[in-house]
This record gives structure tokens, C-alpha cells and sequence, in this order.
């Protein structure tokens, strides 16, 4: 569902109050030296793993140790050969921090004396068996403004919606769901401002180093010391309204939609996915994904070149559910580029292209075979 909020035109994009949390007024809260357990896995965990380590080394009366969690290497790659290790995990080998390697904290206990866990991107649940064993339980950062998008993927959703603006969430762990924490410390409203042509990696980037800022002064404020407050404000604007949950994206939420996807579907899920994708019947009447490299949304009147039609497929061809679409296009020979039009008036332009099996090409040379030359 794309649902944009509302346009605050008085606020700048990335305007400084952006980078500022709104925490509990805690200082002065006595909290023993921190021994904490970080399970992390992605870039944007690692932002808060580089700020807790130079916390410990420069605060070591605040950040007394510092272990790291991450979930075992996962096979990839043709034949799945190839073991992926977490970025969190390179991270942590570099800093010299000792590496807990786990896929399950079923009869696995904390290393002694450890007294928070603190869980950024780490996609596995932390049990109350593990929390209850921390004398100040967990914290998570969470890059929503939370209740907004709870789940695992909320940079994305908050693209594919059109939202303006986002943030970051500072919560406790809960023992019972994900993202159902006390929020102890937000982004200030309206939040931070996403700007015209940001994709994923930076929002990532961005809101790793608010989210690492917002957790360092959190515990040197003391937030993680009970009794907790709650301070979210952005929980009172959605009350009374279905929250939007942010799961897991995959590979089939690139496939374009031929009949029913704007101009703005086509422009979010680049900025997304990085590249769009379909299958198309060639000329010997076989079909081929075709990866579109850098599909862009323009205007009727920007299309131009000699006329073509394509014929794409959705849905796997072998099954009774699968559906073909004809679709007008126009081939520009001279400057190697192809347009398509979408079903709802608009066209997209395409000049880098790569067809499954074979390597990156121009458009015009790479969609040759997929294309009926019109008489007219």
C-alpha cells in the first residue's frame, strides 16, 4: 500500500533537529558499568557496534566491555559455495572484539556478567530467558518512528510508501513480539526528512549514524536503568489508526507490474531495489528475465524513435495463472535507448539492460530479439 504522509513545507530536508533525539530527562540515573552482549548484522548495525567501541575505549566507566552476536555465515552464490559473512561480523573481527557465532539462543546462556543486550538488524528474537538473565535487559534501534512500520524492513517501506520523512527508535526489547518496546528516546517530530532521489543504502547510512548517536547518549543519559518511560510521540498520531507492518522485501516486489504500476511505483522501487526486472518472449517464442539496469519513468512526449512491441509475461509461465501484456514501445537507435510503455499512460526509458545468462548490454542491442517492428 502507498501511502505518503502529509507535505510539512516549513521543514528543510535534512533540517539539523533531524539528527536530535527526544529522550527521558535521566541524567544523574546511577547505572552500573555496562558489560554488553551486541548481536547485529547488516550496515546499519554496524554504526551502533563502531559507536559502542568508541564508547568503551574513551567511557570505559560507562561501556566496561563490549561482546558481539551474529548469526553463523549463510551459503551463497552459484551452487551456494560461497559462505556469506555478516558485515557486523567483518566489523567486529576488525575491532578485535570477541564473536559469538549463533543461530538459536536455545541452551545457550550470556557470557558472565554481561548486564545488557543491546540487538540492532539481528533478526532473531531475543527470549525474556536471555533478557531476564541481564539486570538491564535489552535495547534495540529501530529506523522507524515507531509504532510506524515495525518489522524488518521499514527503510524500504517508507520509500515504497512515499513517505516524506522517518527517523530512528531508541526502545527496550520486548519479551513477548519485536518492536513492541517502550520508546525511550525518537526522532524529533516531523522526523528525518527523506530527500528526492535517496535510495536505501543511504538511509541506511544516514540513519545508522542517528540511530548510533541516539543509543550512545541513551545510555549515557541512562534510559536503559528502569523504571523506563515511554516518550514516543509519534504512537499518539497514529492512534486509532491500522498500523503499517514493514516485512521482509524480496526479489518478486522488483517484478514490474505492466497494467497497474504510476510513474511513482516505477521511481520508488528503483530507488528501493536499484534495478526492475520482467520476462518477455523473444522472437523464437521463449522467454527470458530481462534486468532493467536503470528504468526511469518519462513523459508520452519523451518517447521517441521507431515504434516496436513487446510482449511481457507475469507470473511463471508454466503456470495456468500467468498473463501476457502487449505493450507499445519505441526504439532510439542513435542514442541506444528504449522506452515502454506502462499500462496506465506512462512510459519508462531503459538504456542498460541485462538478459539472464548473458552479460550487461545497451538497451537497444539487448532488447532486439523481444521486439515486433510495426508496419505503421
Amino acid at each position: 500500500m502507498f501511502r505518503p504522509f502529509a507535505r510539512i513545507a516549513t521543514v528543510p530536508l535534512r533540517s539539523p533537529t533531524a539528527h536530535r533525539c527526544a529522550s527521558t530527562s535521566t541524567r544523574g540515573k546511577a547505572s552500573d558499568p555496562l558489560r554488553i552482549l551486541f548481536c547485529g548484522s547488516d550496515d546499519f548495525s554496524c554504526e551502533s557496534l563502531r559507536a559502542l567501541q568508541r564508547e568503551h575505549v574513551g567511557n570505559p566507566g560507562l561501556v566496561q566491555s563490549l561482546e558481539v552476536m551474529v548469526r553463523p555465515p549463510k551459503p551463497t552464490g552459484r551452487g551456494n559455495k560461497k559462505l556469506s559473512i555478516v558485515p557486523c561480523q567483518q566489523l567486529a573481527s576488525q575491532l578485535r572484539l570477541p564473536i559469538h557465532e549463533l543461530n538459536t539462543f536455545r541452551g545457550w546462556e550470556l557470557p558472565q556478567g554481561t548486564n545488557l543486550v543491546i540487538a540492532v538488524s539481528f533478526g532473531l528474537f531475543v527470549p525474556s530467558r536471555i533478557l531476564g538473565s541481564a539486570k538491564y535487559g535489552g535495547l534495540n534501534v529501530h529506523p522507524s518512528l515507531l509504532p510506524d512500520l515495525r518489522g524488518p524492513a521499514p527503510i524500504h517501506h517508507a520509500l515504497l510508501r512515499g513517505d516524506e520523512y522517518t527517523g530512528v527508535s531508541l526502545q527496550t526489547l520486548d519479551s513477548r513480539a519485536f518492536d513492541h518496546g517502550a520508546v525511550l528516546a525518537q526522532t524529533p517530530s516531523p522526523g528525518f526528512a527523506i530527500g528526492p532521489s535517496d535510495t536505501v543504502a543511504d538511509l541506511v547510512r544516514s540513519l545508522g549514524k542517528v540511530g548510533a548517536d541516539m543509543l550512545v547518549q541513551g545510555l549515557r543519559d541512562g534510559v536503559h536503568v528502569p523504571p523506563h518511560h515511554d516518550v514516543g510521540w509519534m504512537a499518539k498520531q497514529l492512534e486509532g489508526k491500522e498500523l503499517t507492518h514493514a516485512p521482509k522485501v524480496n526479489k518478486s516486489d522488483s517484478e514490474i507490474d505492466w497494467t497497474g504500476w504510476t510513474p511513482e511505483h516505477v521511481e520508488r522501487r528503483t530507488r528501493v531495489f536499484g534495478a526492475l526486472w520482467t520476462t518477455a518472449f523473444s522472437e523464437l517464442k521463449r522467454t527470458k528475465r530481462i534486468i532493467l539496469l536503470d528504468a526511469e519513468p518519462v513523459s508520452l512526449g519523451d518517447a521517441l524513435g521507431r515504434k516496436v512491441t513487446f510482449r511481457f509475461v507475469s507470473g511463471r509461465t508454466e503456470d495456468a495463472g500467468s498473463a501476457q501484456h502487449v505493450r507499445d514501445g519505441r526504439v532510439d537507435t542513435e542514442n541506444d535507448v528504449v522506452y515502454v510503455a506502462l499500462g496506465t499512460g506512462s512510459w519508462i526509458r531503459v538504456q542498460r539492460v541485462k538478459i539472464e545468462g548473458k552479460p550487461e548490454q545497451g538497451a537497444v542491442a539487448a532488447l532486439q530479439p523481444f521486439m515486433t517492428e510495426n508496419e505503421d
